[in-house]
């Protein structure tokens, strides 16, 4: 992910512009689908419990990137990659993450 974290960030930012932290978020959240389009459990779990830990201690800013931007991003391209976003990550959500998770499942409808 480190990799192509760099890749992204020189591409977007190479001009030196105005950070746009959403955007980063939905990119963190591309890796993080192709991530689970190659099965790698281990990193995923890494991943989410990292998440789990921001979550816990973070103030309201961050909660809500977190939240409306990476959350909420993997659930955005979930439907375009055929990935049933309500039970395929569960796996790897600890109970706070999870419970957001849900909480913004519910804004979606599904057949």
């Amino acid at each position: 992910m480190k990799k192509k974290w760099s890749k992204y960030y020189n591409t977007e930012y190479k001009d030196n512009c105005e950070r746009l932290l959403y955007f980063d978020m939905m990119a963190i959240s591309a890796f993080i689908i192709k991530l689970f389009q190659k099965k790698k459990s281990k990193a995923l779990q890494s991943f989410f419990d990292k998440v789990e830990i921001i979550l816990n201690d973070a103030d309201s800013e961050v909660k809500n990137l977190i939240l409306a931007g990476l959350i909420e991003g993997i659930q955005q391209i979930c439907p375009y990659k055929k990935i049933d976003m309500r039970y395929e990550f569960d796996t790897w959500l600890s109970p706070l993450t999870k419970k957001h998770w849900d909480k913004l499942t519910g804004f979606y409808k599904f057949d």
